[in-house]
């Protein structure tokens, strides 16, 4: 069965249930469609159409794991993670949601379903559904709102129960260095070294299945980086859109391009497959746009006290006691009998730790967008916009996406924009009360006072994950962000009034890390003497370049998992909080370096003796693994990438869905990103790039690894992976004689009698 092809029709003409006219779509040589519709409604039927053809297993999975099914359709080591999202109730919450869409929301969303269905309809099904004998169900909007609610999600909650780990074992300072933001007399939910809560980290196994399955990676490690530059620093006198999301190597990619065209509009670019889109980037005829993930913080936790009668459990609220709700989840589990997780309710929310029903106290999470959601009445402002002051009022529509967005128009503008809601409260990064009404929301944060930046003087918005707000804006938005790839993009953008979309690459590409920089002067700057000396001089004038052939960069990433093994890790003790090969333990260590705390120094201990010791178990761990000769150390022996199907565990498949392994350069703070432990494959990083010129949007350079299709038999499963390796491009054709010259295939789609 594993030998059986799986592809889908792209010539001719086929008769499908429901479109309202002739649609034409035309498979260009890359793999992309480009789909000619009479109405906006068919462009967004087209656009499920080709999503249910090329990433029908994609869709499904990501359907059961919003809905908490993803046990039924895979396998039991799915659970928690079922356990966890049935709690948190994506798929309850996206039903509400889908009665309170505006018309022209509903009409997208069962567009987009609809060719969903008519492409489950005419098959073939997936390879995936072959090999695991599963049938695809009739696709709903609520499908599609219930994955958008997920990817939203973020789950700020399960980072707040680790800070107040760490804050009640180890105290303020801890919290401190853990996130920097934390003022001094910032109040603890129990004293150092007390215990709290009932104990272990909640989900935290669900946590870690969900950090391990291909594509499903969650939002707390996603970055991006996007920059637009004004018509007056480029050659040409128009802006420069720049964009490129790191996210897990899985494949399929998670993303997918199309370019849709009717009388209401045209727009091109990547989409998010289980949603209509292009949501996070991509163009019309008149502006373009980028974002990177603003990670806005839209959870809280409260502690629940619980007084139990004889009708059950209830949770006390200012001068009374309010029940509890429960409900009863019923879990498939693929050839295994069926499983029931009990979740309790109070006014703020789930309960995520503790059980009710013999705990005094528990932990209830708080989701900010839990209320009905209106994303989708952004999209149509947006995709018929001709300038930025328009579309930003559509990005603006915006509730489920934090984001990062920076956009351009042809008249030169530039401009950017926080999106998402956010909850007006206080920054708590611990659990608060949730029984004295202190700590309760006091609605949004109204979207004019979200921030945004037009026409800036500087001609150049950047972001990268970074902070968004100085210490005077009057709103909690999220936590401090890591600067270090937006501040390598401001080097590299700075000082010029003449940039070119050819130059745009060099710095897709760059892969110096001030993060290596600021520890190879720190460790060149130690007092330390033989094998640590030798070892230190290689480390000299070193700028942070993480070539894959760099010596310097392999020691680097094994001397700083050496330090922070004598450092970091045994201060924290390694909680949830702070998983091992983090961004965290990173940041940590820059700045415990850069200010010479000795918070995490042992008694009598300097930090100059820490890096003696780790340069000498560097030194021996790099020899044992790849040789005594430290003329041959290279970065990309310890560093390379493979994008992971979920069925390539498989040692049988893997050569069939998975796709690598490729030596890579480049870390989780360069700006091109590959994220991972070192001496393991890399899992995260850029996972499409773009160059948008505002002075010709036809033939917009892309580059989507490994490929567009999800069909491992497609020849453009991983067709792009050479470009991306290679920092080359391929063009996004918008303009139908250059659509036609390269096509690979044309299909018309009429309606069925």
């Amino acid at each position: 069965m594993d030998e059986q092809v799986s592809l889908h029709q792209t010539d001719g003409t086929l008769e499908v249930e429901g479109p309202d006219a002739p649609i034409r779509i035309i498979w260009d040589r890359w793999g992309v469609p480009h789909a000619q519709t009479a109405s906006a409604r068919d462009a967004f039927f087209a656009q499920g159409y080709c999503m249910g053809q090329e990433r029908g297993w994609q869709i499904e999975l990501y359907r059961h794991m919003a809905h908490g099914r993803a046990a039924s359709l895979l396998n039991k080591g799915l659970l928690r993670i079922d356990r966890m999202n049935r709690t948190l109730g994506f798929g309850r919450d996206a039903a509400l949601e889908w009665e309170d869409q505006s018309d022209d929301a509903r009409l997208i969303l069962q567009a987009y379903a609809d060719g969903i269905n008519a492409a489950i309809a005419v098959g073939p099904a997936p390879v995936e559904f072959a090999l695991l004998e599963h049938e695809m169900q009739p696709w709903s909007p609520v499908d599609s709102l219930a994955i958008l609610k997920m990817v939203s999600a973020n789950l700020q909650w399960s980072t707040k129960i680790g800070n107040a780990e760490v804050a009640a074992r180890l105290g303020i300072d801890a919290l401190q260095a853990l996130i920097p933001d934390v003022p001094a007399d910032g109040a603890l939910i129990a004293p150092a070294g007390s215990s709290w809560a009932n104990g272990r980290h909640a989900f935290a196994d669900a946590l870690a299945d969900l950090e391990a399955e291909p594509g499903t990676r969650r939002g707390s490690l996603d970055g991006s980086n996007c920059w637009v530059i004004d018509g007056e620093h480029t050659a040409s006198g128009k802006p420069l859109v720049v964009g490129d999301p790191h996210l897990a190597f899985s494949v399929p990619p998670q993303w997918y391009l199309m370019h849709m065209q009717c009388p209401e509009f045209l727009v091109a670019g990547p989409c998010n497959p289980g949603y209509p889109g292009p949501v996070y980037y991509g163009h019309n005829t008149q502006i373009a746009w980028t974002m990177t993930h603003a990670q806005g913080d839209r959870w809280d936790v409260y502690r629940e006290r619980i007084e139990r009668n004889g009708t059950g459990p209830g949770a006390k609220w200012l001068d009374g006691v309010e029940p509890l709700q429960r409900r009863d989840e019923v879990i498939e589990i693929r050839g295994e009998e069926p499983v029931t997780q009990i979740v309790w309710s109070t006014r703020h929310g789930p309960v995520v730790q503790g059980d009710p029903e013999t705990d005094d106290e528990v932990l209830t999470a708080k989701f900010g967008l839990s209320d009905p959601c209106h994303d989708f009445d952004g999209m149509l402002p947006i995709f018929t916009s001709d300038n930025i002051h328009d579309a930003r009022t559509g990005f603006q529509r915006y509730d489920s996406i934090s984001g990062n967005y920076c956009f351009a128009d042809q008249r030169g503008n530039i401009g950017y924009q926080y999106t998402g809601r956010v909850p007006v409260r206080d920054a708590k990064l611990t659990p608060v009360s949730g029984w004295d009404g202190e700590h309760e929301w006091q609605g949004d944060v109204p979207a004019d006072e979200l921030p945004q930046d037009l026409n800036p003087d500087r001609g150049v918005i950047i972001t990268a994950n970074n902070r968004t707000t100085t210490p005077d804006y009057p709103y909690y938005l999220t936590f401090s962000q890591t600067p270090y790839r937006a501040d390598r993009l401001r080097e590299l953008l700075q000082g010029r009034d003449d940039w070119s979309p050819n130059d745009m690459p060099q710095i897709q590409s760059d892969q110096t890390s001030i993060h290596a920089r600021f520890i190879a002067q720190r460790v060149s700057s130690a007092d330390v003497d033989g094998e640590a000396a030798d070892l230190k001089s290689m480390l000299a004038n070193w700028d942070g370049h993480l070539a894959i052939d760099s010596t310097a960069g392999l020691l680097y990433q094994e001397l700083c998992q050496q330090i922070i093994g004598r450092t970091v890790r045994p201060y924290f003790d390694a909680p949830a909080r702070l998983p091992e090969g983090s961004a965290d333990e990173l940041r940590i260590l820059h700045e415990q370096l850069r200010t010479d705390s000795s918070l995490m120094l042992s008694e009598g201990v300097s930090w100059d003796n820490v890096i003696g010791e780790s340069l000498v178990a560097a030194g021996e761990t790099l020899a044992e693994r790849y040789g005594a000769d430290r003329a041959k150390w290279r970065y990309g022996d310890a560093h390379s990438v493979t994008w992971r199907h979920n069925l390539g565990r498989d040692p049988e498949r893997a050569a069939r869905f998975n796709v690598g392994d490729f030596a890579k350069g480049g870390d989780g703070n360069t700006p091109n990103n590959a994220t991972g432990l070192v001496h393991q494959p890399a899992d995260h990083g850029v996972s499409y790039r773009q160059i948008f010129d505002l002075s010709s949007l036809n033939g917009a350079r892309i580059v989507l690894p490994p490929g567009n299709s999800g069909r491992p038999d497609s020849p453009h499963y991983s067709d792009h992976m050479e470009k991306w390796l290679n920092m080359e491009y391929f063009p996004l054709y918008i303009e139908w004689d250059d659509i036609e010259a390269n096509s690979e295939g044309s299909l018309t789609l009429t309606p069925a009698l």
